[in-house]
C-alpha cells in the first residue's frame, strides 16, 4: 500500500519545487522561455498545486502569444486560490488582447474587489468598458480613481477622451484643461483638446492647440511612460507588474 508522505518528505518536495521555480525565474528574466517552461513543468510534477508555478507558466505562455494556454494557467490559479489578484488581473489582460472586452471587464472588476486602490486595474477596467462603448461606466471608473488621485493628469486626459467619444465635447475640454493644469506640456492632452475644438467648428483654437503640441513635442522626446505605448507594450508592463511578487519571492540571488 502507498503510505502518506511524512512532514519531512513534504518539506523536501516543496523545497525541490521552489528551487526549480527560482531557476525558472532566472531563465525567464534572461529571455530563455522554453528552458523556464521546462523547469516549471518539473516543479509542477513535484508539487501539482503549486500556485506560483502555474502563475509564472501563464505569464511566459502569454509572452509567447499562447493566450489560450495562458488562460488555462490563470484559471488553475484561481481554482486553487480564488483571491489571487494578479491572476484575475492577468486573465483580464489576456482577454483584452483577444478583444473579449466583456470578459476582460469581469476579470478586472474582480481584481478591483480584491485590490480596490490599484490604479492600474481601474484604468484597465475603464479601457475595457470604453471598448464596449459603455462610456458612462468608464467615466465612473475614472471618477473613482480621481477620488484617490485628483491631481493625476493622465486620468483627467483619459476621462477627456471618454467624454469626447461620448460626444460630450464641452466636458471633454474641461478634462483636458484639468490635465494641462497639472502638466502644461502634456502633448496628448493638447492634441485631444485640438480635436474637440475641430469637432465644435472652432478651427482657430484647434490650430493653436496643434501648434502648441508641436512646439512642446520638439522640446521633449518623451511623454509620460503610460501615454504613448502600444497595446503590446502595455500588456508587457502588466506582466512585469504581476511578476513583482514572484521576483521578490523567488529571486535566484540570496
Amino acid at each position: 500500500m502507498f503510505r502518506p508522505k511524512s512532514n519531512n518528505e513534504t518539506s523536501v518536495l516543496s523545497n525541490a519545487a521552489v528551487a526549480k521555480l527560482k531557476n525558472a525565474m532566472a531563465f525567464e528574466s534572461a529571455g530563455k522561455f522554453e528552458s523556464a517552461l521546462m523547469l516549471i513543468q518539473e516543479a509542477l510534477t513535484l508539487q501539482e498545486n503549486y500556485v506560483d508555478a502555474w502563475l509564472l507558466n501563464g505569464v511566459i505562455l502569454g509572452k509567447l502569444g499562447k493566450c489560450n494556454e495562458a488562460l488555462k494557467c490563470y484559471e488553475k490559479v484561481i481554482e486553487l486560490e480564488p483571491n489571487y489578484t494578479e491572476a484575475w488581473y492577468l486573465k483580464g489582460a489576456l482577454y483584452s488582447t483577444l478583444k473579449s472586452h466583456d470578459k476582460a471587464a469581469e476579470c478586472f472588476s474582480k481584481a478591483i474587489e480584491l485590490d480596490p486602490r490599484n490604479t492600474e486595474i481601474h484604468l484597465n477596467l475603464a479601457a475595457s468598458l470604453q471598448k464596449q462603448q459603455k462610456f458612462e461606466d468608464a467615466l465612473k471608473c475614472y471618477e473613482n480613481i480621481l477620488k484617490q488621485k485628483p491631481d493625476n493628469p493622465q486620468i483627467h486626459y483619459l476621462k477627456g477622451i471618454t467624454l469626447g467619444n461620448k460626444g460630450d465635447y464641452e466636458k471633454a475640454l474641461n478634462s483636458f484643461d484639468q490635465a494641462l493644469k497639472q502638466k502644461p506640456d502634456f502633448t496628448n492632452a493638447l492634441i485631444g483638446k485640438g480635436v474637440v475644438f475641430a469637432k465644435l467648428g472652432r478651427n482657430d483654437e484647434s490650430k493653436q492647440c496643434a501648434e502648441k503640441a508641436l512646439e512642446t513635442k520638439t522640446k521633449s522626446d518623451k511623454e509620460k511612460p503610460t501615454e504613448n505605448k502600444s497595446v503590446n507594450d502595455v500588456i508587457r508592463l502588466q506582466y512585469e507588474a504581476a511578476q513583482k511578487k514572484l521576483k521578490e519571492t523567488y529571486s535566484p540571488n540570496p
